[in-house]
């Protein structure tokens, strides 16, 4: 195996360990954004709420919202479906889940590297 495929592999596990042991609560992004800013931690919270309640509000009406340079949310439809492993005839109605799609350059901004197609067929 390549130096670099073996480097992205080994930061992809570091990356997955972070994950799921770096979470970061609501309250504690707010403190952040807020101290970032320079912002009272009311107005903050208060402004995230609306941000939020707009994305969803807009996604639920079927519009996708684009921020410029960091990415897109949007809805996306599932088809309803019979439920399996079911004594009755339940079942799941057509919904739709809040997606989101982040620029390339957003990607790149967080500094972990990738394996391109290239340097694995090298390998």
């Amino acid at each position: 195996m390549s130096a670099a495929i073996e480097e992205a592999s080994e930061a992809k596990q570091r990356s997955n360990r972070k994950s799921d042991a770096e979470r970061i609560s609501k309250r504690e992004f707010v403190m952040r954004v807020g101290r970032r800013a320079g912002v009272p931690l009311k107005i903050t919270n208060q402004v995230y709420d609306a941000i939020f309640d707009e994305i969803k509000e807009l996604a639920g009406r079927g519009v996708s919202v684009t921020l410029t340079g960091f990415g897109k949310f949007y809805p996306q439809v599932h088809k309803g479906h019979q439920v399996r492993f079911k004594k009755e005839d339940d079942e799941v109605r057509d919904y739709a889940v809040l997606k989101f799609s982040a620029t390339r350059e957003t990607n790149q901004g967080l500094g972990i590297p990738s394996v391109s197609p290239d340097a694995e067929k090298r390998s």
